[in-house]
């Protein structure tokens, strides 16, 4: 209203501790990141099963591995888009529901094309998850802390893996591959209820697309029942109003080069986890690990990475972004690197499969870190949805990579080197990502 002192969201929750009513979002998203993570380790696992019951050829089951990335790709360019129009929570409950029926759906699938379809349609869901729940964490966050809060999101990624890894290596064996699937789209389902009941819409959002007075004011006094909010006040965000096209905002203003710089190194980090994740257990059997063995391993990767993501916003925050990012991709490039030497050893295996996962692991959470706080509210689920999607471009492409040098009858160990590889372009873009500024 004319007239109207102004009230500054950004300095009310910059100001003020971390409170229960923003740890509740922030715990509800992470178990949204926990799903991802645990269905990428399922389908690894589940693979050798899936492809013996629907007889598929192992080279093959790149196209399985690689529909999900594919549909998580678009729904993460898409649905970031759509929650910065509409709103994340709405885009966050949609998206998880769509996750939780199609991968039901994929554990009744009768033929290898109904199996694909059904893994894009899982992946366009979770994909589409993504840029709304780190976006709702990040603008529920303290400036000083999120970095490291939207850092320890992304631990639900690995954390879900090792769940996963484990949960697969009892249930495979006992009750088949599908039931990896009935556990991991019923749990998005009960997910998708708690988000419903328990999930406010971003205060960043409501603010910048101008939603009501009372119905902001009504949301700070939840978040903050201390604190003293006018009933007259006019309710803005210290920061640049994007307009225009979101994506085309992306580049202006001077972030085209960190944005450019941030899709490689996206492209990169998540080609290499989802690519291990994916083929380690297939390349390790070939060499004479066991199914529970890889899992094992896969469990060591996926552990190596909470422990590495629980610290990466923090190192982050305090050594910057352009020291600790290249340090760790040059440690993923050797440690994955070495994988293929150390087969069929199952402690090296186990040892090296750890070590990446830390080093991969602070180092994807550390991107995310560093996107989320790159972008302004009013592009920051399209900053981070394009930036994921550039990832999962990468983590779409990998599998079909290996699939394609498996056909050729590469050895395990140089395959290995292939997926290793990459991450020494990656510490370069990152340390040049991490000493730029948008003006």
């Amino acid at each position: 209203m004319a007239g109207a002192p102004a009230f500054n969201v950004w300095d009310l929750i910059d100001t003020r501790p971390l409170g229960a009513f923003q740890v509740r979002v922030i715990v509800l998203c992470t178990f949204v990141a926990l799903l991802d993570g645990m269905d990428l380790q399922s389908i690894g696992l589940a693979a050798a099963g899936i492809a013996a019951d629907l007889h598929i050829p192992l080279p093959s089951l790149r196209i399985v591995f690689s529909a999900a990335l594919a549909g998580l790709a678009l729904g993460a360019f898409g649905f970031g888009l759509l929650a910065d129009r509409i709103g994340r929570k709405a885009v966050l409950i949609g998206a998880t529901g769509c996750f939780g029926i199609f991968t039901i759906a994929t554990a009744l699938a009768p033929s290898f094309g109904v199996l694909v379809a059904f893994r894009f349609l899982a992946g366009l869901g979770l994909g589409g998850a993504m840029p709304s729940f780190i976006s709702l964490t990040s603008e529920y966050s303290p400036r000083r802390l999120r970095a490291v809060i939207v850092a320890l999101l992304w631990a639900g990624f690995p954390l879900g893996g090792f769940v996963g890894g484990l949960l697969a290596s009892w249930i495979i064996p006992a009750f088949g591959w599908q039931s990896v699937f009935w556990v991991g789209g019923v749990l998005p389902l009960f997910v998708c209820a708690a988000l419903v009941a328990a999930l406010p819409e971003s205060i960043g959002f409501l603010v910048a697309s101008g939603a009501p007075a009372q119905q902001i004011a009504s949301l700070l006094r939840r978040i903050f029942p201390a604190a003293s909010i006018p009933a007259d006040a006019a309710f803005v965000l210290n920061e640049e109003q994007a307009r225009g096209v979101p994506v085309a905002q992306l580049f202006a203003i001077g972030r085209a080069a960190g944005t450019i710089l941030l899709w490689i190194s996206f492209f990169i980090a998540l080609m290499m986890l989802v690519t291990n994740s994916a083929w380690a257990p297939i390349l390790l059997k070939q060499e004479g690990v066991g199914t529970r063995e890889a899992a094992l391993a896969m469990a060591a990767f996926n552990l190596g990475s909470v422990i590495a993501t629980s610290f990466a916003g923090w190192l982050i925050a305090r050594a910057g972004a352009s020291i600790i990012l290249p340090l760790v991709m040059i440690g993923s490039a050797v440690s994955v690197a070495l994988v293929g030497y150390a087969a069929p050893s199952v402690g090296m295996v186990i040892l090296l499969q750890g070590l990446f996962g830390t080093f991969m692991g602070g180092g994807s959470s550390g991107l995310i870190a560093l996107a989320a706080i790159y972008y302004p509210t009013a592009i920051r689920s399209t900053g981070v949805g394009w930036a994921m999607g550039m990832g999962r471009v990468g983590s779409f492409t990998g599998p079909l990579v290996v699939g394609s040098l498996v056909a050729l009858g590469l050895s395990t160990a140089n395959i290995f080197v292939a997926i290793g590889a990459p991450a020494l372009l990656a510490a370069v873009t990152t340390a040049i990502v991490g000493r730029v500024k948008a003006a």
